[in-house]
């Protein structure tokens, strides 16, 4: 049965317009030649007009759904600068945002009625089988951060992981072989809510591989706990602790809000930051700068990143392109005082 979009192929204008046209919309502004071709498109192909009043129509709007509860969105600057580029390049392209699941709070029963919305935005790491459950109300799907998902959907993300194998090419080069990783654990999340804890992160996976391919497999050594300050400065404590005789004498962190942690407690123990000791971490936000010494740091534009998630929903919603898209954003490493590597 001949749908819209093989109407819009046709006549080579976008599902929406033909849409919009059908329904009589005033607000729509598209030439008298292109309103000729969408006619002689409906007539060649014998598009049942009246069909459309029994399709559920998708509507111009995205639905989110985050693994990141409210509090850390606004707390964490990465993720209020993603959620920030989300909201402003959707109200560019004039599309709502209208439901916000946030999976670590809302507790939701089950996922319905998706299936109007005209594409779903996911950040973070949902699992794959509660992804698959959704393609069958939705199939226009970006998901932000989750390179892992294997499903027929766009992916969104900052490549972490060749920049984790970047710095820890700068420290072997600069003569460090005893290098340690804090960072946090990765936490699967699946349509109601449950979290699975694991140590399948990005960057931990990264440090490990790099790890081995360069033969320092014996030099593995590495603390997961939450991604909060505290947690930072405990598993540092730790790794003061257990390894007070053979101290690593570089860190690569996986937040800045754990550096800062991690600060606290090498500080406290006597240890020189940037001259004892080489640290990296990943995000750059404003407190990178204002430590002492400053934090040598990865640039996310976790912005950017939220832009183009929106962009590429826009696509799917007006059926612009066919194929799965994969967009990885490089990043920026800012040289300070915590490690000098030029």
């Amino acid at each position: 049965m001949v749908g819209m979009r093989e109407v819009a192929r046709k006549a080579n204008v976008s599902p929406g317009a033909v849409s919009r046209f059908l329904n009589q919309d005033k607000t729509l502004s598209i030439s008298e030649n292109t309103k000729q071709r969408i006619r002689a498109a409906v007539r060649d192909l014998n598009y049942d007009i009246n069909k459309r009043k029994y399709e559920k129509t998708k509507i111009q709007s995205i639905g989110l759904i985050s693994t990141i509860d409210r509090k850390k969105e606004i707390d964490d600057p990465y993720f209020s600068q993603l959620r920030e580029g989300i909201k402003e390049e959707a109200k560019r392209l004039h599309l709502g945002l209208n439901r916000t699941y946030y999976l670590a709070e809302d507790n939701p029963q089950e996922w319905k009625d998706f299936d109007h919305l005209g594409a779903i935005v996911i950040i973070g790491t949902v699992n794959e089988s509660s992804i698959q459950k959704l393609m069958k109300q939705n199939k226009n799907i970006v998901i932000v951060d989750n390179p892992d998902i294997t499903a027929d959907v766009d992916l969104v993300y900052a490549d972490f992981e060749r920049m984790i194998q970047k710095n820890l090419s700068l420290l072997v080069a600069a003569g460090h072989t005893n290098i340690a990783y804090i960072g946090g654990y990765n936490i699967d999340i699946n349509e109601y809510g449950k979290k699975e804890i694991n140590e399948n992160e990005k960057r931990l996976r990264a440090y490990k591989q790099f790890m081995y391919d360069q033969g320092l497999k014996q030099n593995i050594n590495y603390k997961l706990g939450q991604w909060e300050p505290l947690e930072g400065r405990r598993m540092a404590d730790e790794l003061l602790a257990e390894r007070a005789d053979d101290f690593p004498t570089a860190i690569v962190v996986g937040s800045d809000p754990l550096a800062v942690g991690v600060y606290h407690s090498l500080q406290s123990a006597g240890i020189k930051i940037g001259k004892g000791l080489a640290l990296i971490s990943f995000d750059n936000i404003e407190i990178a700068k204002n430590l002492t010494p400053g934090l040598t740091s990865v640039n996310i534009n976790s912005k950017e990143i939220g832009n183009a998630a929106v962009r590429l929903a826009s696509e799917k919603i007006n059926g612009e392109r066919g194929e799965n898209v994969v967009l990885t954003f490089p990043s920026t490493l800012i040289e300070r005082e915590s490690f000098h590597f030029s």
